[in-house]
């Protein structure tokens, strides 16, 4: 990730945050304490403008960053580039469409991870046998690797599956995915947060909106694993019609 590109995530992380403390708090008064237009921040935020050095440090001033903070987040060489998600084709998803797959890559990235089955399977709630074959998949698709002593080690890859198309695969994921959200219900209120809107727009829009919940999973991603990696959540966004296409004669 290029130092500009952590002065957005910066950006949206620090109104995130504002917004947490205040729900009222509109990106007008966002924009009006950084001494920017609200539509430059909220093309910057949502990725169609490119920050500028000047812009960033405009942005990290008005954010009260320190001035040694400012000059190292601008002039320094970020290593590694901004981050590639890895496409996962249809036929390999097949494979690993089963919702664990993708828990035990984020499961480790966790500070006290264990390589053994039996620990996997106890933290996920699934059984040890389950939690081996998965292991040895995610290892045979080099999703997952091992080190010298045998100790399962995550490749720090971001994984995206191919968009479009309603494969088998694809509903079998979705269909989990339900399951989980309805299995979460008994959660306590300070372990979950489960919102929803209704909205009415134009259906030729679809496409632009499918760019913003990707765009919005990315930074979210972004933000979220930049903390201490303590437990593995799950996020799941849905968009779909209620009203009926009506037919013309």
């Amino acid at each position: 990730m290029d130092q500009l590109e952590r002065v957005r995530l910066i950006l949206l992380e620090e109104f995130v945050k504002a917004q947490a403390r205040n729900p009222n708090y509109s990106m007008r008064a966002y924009a009006k304490k950084i001494g920017i237009a609200q539509s430059a921040v909220s093309e910057i935020l949502s990725g169609k403008r490119r920050i500028t050095r000047k812009s960033a440090q405009r942005i990290l001033v008005g954010l009260d960053k320190d001035q040694n903070e400012v000059e190292e987040l601008i002039n320094s060489n970020a290593s590694g580039g901004t981050q590639k998600y890895s496409r996962i084709e249809i036929d390999t998803f097949q494979v690993i469409s089963d919702w664990y797959h993708f828990a035990i890559l984020s499961l480790a990235e966790t500070k006290d991870f264990q390589s053994s089955a039996s620990w996997i399977a106890n933290r996920l709630g699934i059984s040890e046998r389950t939690a081996e074959t998965a292991i040895e998949t995610l290892l045979r698709l080099k999703m997952l690797a091992k080190d010298s002593q045998g100790h399962l080690l995550t490749t720090n890859q971001q994984f995206e599956v191919s968009p479009h198309g309603a494969s088998t695969a694809i509903r079998k994921a979705n269909s989990q995915n339900i399951e989980l959200i309805t299995a979460a219900h008994d959660l306590p209120v300070s372990h979950r947060d489960f919102t929803a809107i209704t909205l009415c727009f134009d259906p030729d829009q679809m496409d632009q909106a499918r760019n913003m919940i990707r765009n919005f999973r990315r930074d979210f991603n972004k933000v979220m694993e930049s903390g201490k990696k303590k437990e593995v959540y799950k996020l799941c966004v849905q968009l779909f019609p209620l009203t009926k296409e009506v037919a013309h004669a």
